[in-house]
Formats: C-alpha cells, sequence, structure tokens
C-alpha cells in the first residue's frame, strides 16, 4: 500500500478539523487550548506532505518539513501561553 498526496491531506484535514472540534466543545480556556496543538500539527502535516510529494518545487525541496516544525514550536508557545493566561485568571 503506498500513501498519496490526497490521502496526507485527508489526514491533515481531520487533524485540523478534530482540534476545531476540540476547541468549540470545551468550556474550560485550558482544555480548549489543549487541541491547538492537534490544528498545528494538521498544518503541519500537510505542508510536509505538499513538501514530499510535489515534484516541481520552486523553494528548496525541505521547505515543508522546516514549516511543519516551526508550526510545532509555535504551537507549544501557544499552549505554554495559554496555559499561563488561564492560570493568571483563574486566581483572581
Amino acid at each position: 500500500m503506498s500513501v498519496s498526496l490526497v490521502s496526507v491531506l485527508f489526514v491533515a484535514a481531520g487533524l485540523i478539523a478534530l482540534g476545531a472540534f476540540i476547541c468549540a466543545w470545551k468550556r474550560q480556556l485550558t482544555a480548549a487550548i489543549g487541541a491547538l496543538p492537534v490544528m498545528f500539527a494538521g498544518a503541519g502535516l500537510a505542508f510536509a506532505g505538499v513538501a514530499r510529494f510535489s515534484a516541481a518545487a520552486s523553494g528548496p525541496p525541505l521547505i515543508g518539513q522546516e514549516m511543519a516544525v516551526l508550526l510545532a514550536i509555535v504551537a507549544l508557545a501557544a499552549v505554554a501561553l495559554g496555559v499561563g493566561l488561564a492560570g493568571r485568571e483563574s486566581s483572581r
């Protein structure tokens, strides 16, 4: 069984939709912020998949993987900031 770009994009779209659903479903801010890495993982998977399967890439071939790592770092920073802000609000 081989993996194609379409299957990678379907999985990425599923991860983004799952993250959006978790953000909308959770009532607590800290629980909703926990879904941000899931959405960023979907976007990172899409970037990495396009970079992997793109035959005529105009840029360097590793730009998708670099964007995926950058999105993972941004997701971690967003969660840390959100948890810090939520913890600060609940202590008042």
